[in-house]
């Protein structure tokens, strides 16, 4: 899969860490699903598990359906967002 892009702050709990669901650790980080999870927890557990269903955007793969990407934001003409 690679890397996830978690670009939007609703992956920033601002409440404070809770255990990774993959490793145990404190993270502030959140899935799609506010699942507590580090942005690497979620990568290998998409890599280790290929044939889980996807999420997709627009016929854009962005990942498994628990740990996914953000979708790509539109873009201004300019090239400004």
């Amino acid at each position: 899969m690679g890397l996830l892009n978690w670009t939007s702050s609703q992956h920033y709990d601002h409440g404070g860490d809770c255990p990774c669901t993959q490793c145990g650790k404190p993270t502030p980080l959140r899935s799609h699903d506010g699942e507590p999870v580090h942005k690497v927890c979620a990568e290998d557990w998409n890599d280790r598990h290929p044939s889980a269903p996807r999420h997709e955007h627009e016929g854009r793969d962005l990942g498994t359906r628990r740990f996914h990407s953000d979708p790509p934001r539109k873009s201004r003409k300019d090239g400004a967002r």
